[in-house]
Formats: structure tokens, sequence, C-alpha cells
């Protein structure tokens, strides 16, 4: 079963395991399509007509889906009871239909996710949700042959006042369909006020009107020529991460993708998987920002015969940008190494191994070092696995306490001289081959293997907060498909 693409942009916005109600259900294919692939538990499907609610009943037959639905013959949600749903999907209705529902159920305001589709009248609906206590979260839009729908994420509470040009086409966005729809929405106040300006008797007030929200609309465009683009998040990740820190083994950089295509929402993952590359294309996103790079030594070919090039496929044809920033996020202020001392709680944090300092006057190098409370090594190393989700550790007892800790997130072993140089008595890093087991018990150093993964994933939650600030009108979120591989048993 395949859902329309304006469908699957609602289906999108429903959260794991939400209990939904679908208003409006037609022939039953949202709530159907969200049970068969595990997004909800169970669903209420609603319709003011028997003959809509009769087919939605068939196609849950179809699909083996009737005992997970509950079919309610009602005016909108007039016999929906208010604990038994927190996801309300209202779509393919005009909005003062929709707005009639909503009234009617002054308890949506309550605590309940909104996903609202208006086919006509949103102008008046937007009007009508912020005069009534609503607020309009995000906008996504989705085309659907040559029509452009709206979806919108809405809750209970207050939001900014909107402009005339803001009640016809929402507040500016980064989606990539959003000029297509300014332009869309731009054309139908255009119809309107000619239509104002041809009648016998002009309604000036209404006339001035209209070419307030086309003065807007025009604004709105040339503000989208300025929204965030993939060349945008390169640069400011040049900012933050100098490319040219990298090691010369390395390939950083922006690696997949048009520089100019515009971004409304990333996703960042330590690895570009084929999973990863999924999730993206479910979420909606144009780029992901990785650390490890997804081209790595020489690319002879480019097919479905090897994971590299499927996924390299896969982000091509879904039209999705990847920018991997590898070691040079390792060496850079604020980037792995910061990120892991902070995660394990060091303090006095330094450089391990500095190589330089960035043009920025900053300085850049593998690895840091830190204080931490005075204790033994396997309470430290069980506080190791705890704080970094480590699914085991290996380690070396080098005869010490901890109390003087280097840390070098990913596979730093090699960097055992320079920590004991620092005069630390432990050395958190991973991938720690035999014979460096062996020489660090033979130094007297204490050596712990936390794992790849758990050492370097510590950076996700930075690179998204970096960006969510610099780039606040862009989702960013991290994978939740992308997890510790290993396993120990």
């Amino acid at each position: 079963m395949e859902l329309s693409p304006r469908l699957q942009a609602i289906a999108r916005q429903v959260p794991q395991g939400a209990r939904l109600a679908d208003v409006g259900t037609d022939h039953g294919y949202l709530p159907v399509w969200l049970l068969m692939n595990g997004y909800i538990e169970s669903a209420v499907a609603a319709d003011l007509r028997a003959g809509p609610l009769d087919r939605a009943r068939d196609t849950a037959r179809q699909f083996q889906q009737t005992g997970r639905i509950s079919f309610r013959l009602c005016d909108g949600l007039a016999d929906v009871r208010e604990d038994e749903v927190d996801t309300i999907a209202i779509a393919g209705m005009g909005g003062e239909t929709i707005a009639a529902i909503l009234h009617a159920a002054p308890w949506t305001r309550q605590d309940k996710l909104l996903l609202l589709q208006p086919m006509t009248g949103a102008p008046k609906l937007r009007q009508w949700l912020q005069s009534n206590g609503y607020s309009i979260l995000h906008e996504t839009i989705s085309r659907e042959g040559k029509k452009l729908y709206s979806i919108w994420t809405v809750r209970g509470g207050t939001m900014p006042p909107l402009s005339p040009a803001e009640q016809w086409a929402g507040v500016n966005c980064n989606d990539p369909l959003r000029m297509d729809y300014l332009t869309m929405i731009e054309g139908k106040a255009e119809k309107a006020l000619r239509g104002q300006q041809s009648a016998q008797a002009p309604d000036q007030a209404a006339v001035s009107y209209f070419e307030t929200v086309l003065t807007g609309l025009g604004e709105m465009k040339k503000e989208l020529k300025r929204m965030t683009t993939v060349g945008g998040v390169f640069t400011f990740l040049q900012e933050k991460a100098p490319f040219e820190l990298q090691e010369s083994f390395d390939n950083a950089g922006f690696l997949v993708g048009r520089e100019e295509a515009s971004v409304s929402k990333i996703l960042v993952a330590l690895d570009i998987t084929e999973q990863v590359v999924q999730e993206a294309v479910e979420q909606g996103a144009q780029l992901i920002v990785a650390h490890h790079p997804i081209i790595f030594g020489g690319v002879k070919s480019v097919t479905d015969q090897t994971s590299t090039g499927r996924v390299l496929l896969s982000l091509v044809e879904n039209g999705i940008a990847a920018i991997c920033a590898h070691t040079n996020l390792d060496a850079a202020e604020g980037g792995v190494n910061d990120a892991l001392a902070l995660r394990l709680g060091l303090t006095d944090i330094g450089q391990l191994k500095q190589e330089g300092v960035d043009e920025q006057g900053r300085p850049y190098g593998i690895g840091r070092v830190g204080i931490v409370p005075e204790q033994p090594l396997y309470d430290f190393a069980l506080a190791v696995k705890r704080l970094l989700g480590a699914n085991g550790i290996r380690l070396v007892d080098g005869g010490k306490p901890v109390r003087m800790v280097a840390v070098g997130g990913g596979a730093c072993a090699d960097f055992m001289n320079d920590a004991l140089a620092q005069g630390c008595d432990t050395f958190v890093t991973s991938d720690v081959k035999y014979h460096q087991f062996l020489e660090a018990k033979a130094l007297g150093l204490n050596l712990v293997d936390a794992g790849h993964f758990p050492t370097e994933a510590v950076v996700c939650p930075v690179l998204r907060n970096w960006l969510s600030k610099r780039f606040p009108q862009v989702s960013v979120s991290i994978s939740q498909k992308h997890v510790e591989v290993f396993s120990y048993l």
C-alpha cells in the first residue's frame, strides 16, 4: 500500500506511538498505512458520511487492520473522546469546516497535536486559529501532480500576530517547495485583487488589503532567496571546524549535492548508512551532516553492487546532500574531543597534542586532557560505560587510581606517550590493538577502550546545537536509526 504524496507528508508528522484520530477519513488510507508500518498502535477513523466510512472499513479489512481501528460515524470529533487520542489529523476539507470542527471540540487546545490540511480558506483558518488559542508550529508543503498542499502542525497556545501575507501563505520557511507555494498563493491573491478592481463598485478596503498581501508575498520571495542553502551550512561548518585542519588521509568536506539547494531539514549522524539515508527520506531532510566521510579513498564506480554505491545513489536519487566533518572536527575547539571530555566530567580541560592555531587564533589538535575526582579505575570505567551508553568496555589496569585523564575520540591509542607526557594516569579512547594494551600495561597507564561509536557519537548533539542556533528556521535532528554496531557477550 502506497500513500499519495499529500498523505505521505501528513504521515511523516505523526509521532511514533501516537493515538490518532483521522477526521474525514474517507478511504482510511492514513490510519491503515500508519498501523501497517508500525508508527501507531491504534486509531479512530471518523467520517460524517456512511459511504466513506464503509470504504475505510474495506481498506482496513483488505490489509488486516480492522481490529486496531475504531470507526465512528459522526460530525467531526463529536463521537471522539478527549482521553482516547493525542494526535488529530483533519485533512482535505475547507478551512471553515476545519474551524467549525475545532470550535465544537475546545479540548483540542489541551495537549493535542493537530495536523491540518485545508483545501480552501487557508487565510481565514490561520486567522481563526490565532484568535482561538492555537499556534501553528510548522508548515510542510507537498506536491501532488500539479497541486501544492500545505500541512500544518498545530498545538494549543499563542503565536505572534500574522501579517496579511502570512495569513495567506504562512510564516516563511526553508521548505524546498516554498517558492513554488508562494507563487501559487500570489496567483490567488492577484485573482482576488483583479476581481475587486473589475467590480462596478470596488471595495477600496479590500483592494488595499489584497495589495498589501501581494507586497508582503513579494518580500517573502526576496527573503526566501537569502535563506539557508547547502553551501551556507558548509560555510558555517567551515567557520566552526575549518576543513583545512583535516589530516592528509582524510576526505572531509561537501561530498554530495548541489551547493545552492535549499535546506529546511537536516539530519545529523555519525555515519551515512543506507538506513540513515532512508531516515532522512522519511523525515523530508535535504541534507545529512555526518562525522565519517561517505566517500573515503578512491571510488571507481557508483552502482548498487556496493554499500557505498547504494548510499550515494540513494542520496542523489532523493536529492539529499552530504557534508562530512571528520578529523577537522576531531581537532577543532568544541568538537569531538571537547564533547567527549565534557561528557566524562573532565575539568580544567586542555589540549593533549596541540598542532597549532587556526586563522581565528583557536588552538587545535587531537585529544584533550583534564581532571576528575580521584577514584579507582573500575569505578571510573563503569562511569565511562554509563555516560557514553557503550555496550561494553575493554581496559587494562596500569596500577594507578584515576585522576588525570586523557581522551581521544575514535582510534587514538597512538597518542599514549603524549598522555604520559602530560602527566596522565588514564587514557580513554577506542579501537585499541593488543600490542597497545601490552604497551600501556608496561608504561603504567590505565587504558580504557570505550568503542569507536560511543566516543565519537557525543559530537552529534554538538552539531545539532550548532546548526539549530545558527539556522533557527531549519529543523535539525539526530539519527535514531544509527546506533552502536558492536555487541558483547
